[in-house]
């Protein structure tokens, strides 16, 4: 049942606050004396679309807010229940504001709530009659409503209420577990797809510095190769090449030494010098015909 009736700064109505007694209370006046202003106050409230055209002129926001005892309807305080809205002495208070600029708010019981939440809880109380619009009578839950409260069992459908909420909560935590374990089912294969990948791969250790080595070895091949053939033509494949200059050397030395024998410690020492220029060399050479320069391999 309507308790009571708050309006705030909404059209022209800068506060206005309705009592309600239980049985019939009427609203009387001549045309424009606000009459359809409490109905579109209420009906605000009870989910209509809300415009910043219905705050009053000069003010921030309007207001409406409406007190309903819901002692005797457990399906209402089941709902209550299942929102998470906290109850105190079988009342329901909703509350719907609107901003100058647009922005709209509901409460219910002074927690925040959606728009819709609020007309939902509100129309299964609210039946606005007129030409044309529906009527509580109509709507499934209200039939087994007034069923209910006439067969005397408001308790039991209180039970039966809760006991649903509780299988909807229970039903809500199994889908959010099928759902994780979907999910480490789907990482389990994706996870097993990897190993399987690096299995057939035949990694061996040292692997990855190996291949960092050669892609750098391929990325470079061309200084390398240009490289290695000069050191080789210098030190080996000119004609006058280090290594043959050195040799010339060495047999000069040789015939000084055998003028003079001191010199002969020399001629080991160069002839050791002559080996080891040859040798890198010809070995640089080979190095630089084999360098692979496949850009397909890199």
């Amino acid at each position: 049942m309507l308790v009571e009736l708050r309006i705030r700064d909404y059209a022209v109505v800068e506060d206005l606050t309705l009592e309600l007694s239980a049985g019939l209370n009427t609203l009387t006046g001549e045309t424009g004396a606000g009459k359809s202003i409490i109905v579109g106050a209420l009906s605000l409230l009870l989910g209509e679309r809300a415009s910043s055209g219905v705050v009053r002129q000069g003010a921030d926001r309007a207001t409406v807010e409406a007190v309903f005892d819901v002692s005797d309807r457990p399906d209402i305080e089941a709902e209550l229940e299942q929102y998470g809205f906290r109850q105190e002495d079988g009342l329901m208070i909703l509350r719907r504001e609107v901003a100058a600029e647009g922005r709209n708010r509901a409460w219910v019981n002074g927690s925040p709530a959606t728009a819709g939440v609020v007309g939902s809880l509100g129309s299964s109380l609210v039946d606005l009659h007129g030409q044309h619009e529906h009527q509580t009578l109509l709507r499934p839950r209200d039939q087994r409503a007034l069923l209910d409260a006439y067969a005397g069992a408001v308790e039991v459908a209180k039970n039966v209420a809760r006991m649903y909420a509780g299988r909807q909560e229970l039903k809500r935590d199994l889908d959010e577990r099928e759902d994780r374990l979907r999910g480490i089912e789907t990482r389990s294969d994706f996870l097993r797809f990897q190993l399987n990948e690096i299995d057939e791969a035949e990694l061996r250790p040292g692997e990855d510095a190996e291949l960092g080595g050669e892609a750098g070895r391929h990325e470079h091949a061309e200084e390398l190769a240009q490289g290695a053939a000069s050191i080789h033509e210098t030190l080996y494949g000119a004609d006058d090449s280090v290594a043959g200059r050195i040799a010339a050397m060495l047999k000069l030395l040789e015939q000084l030494a055998s003028y003079d024998t001191s010199l002969e410690d020399q001629v080991s020492e160069l002839q050791g010098a002559a080996h080891a220029v040859s040798e890198v060399g010809r070995h640089v050479g080979d190095y630089a015909q084999g360098i692979d320069r496949d850009p397909q391999r890199l």
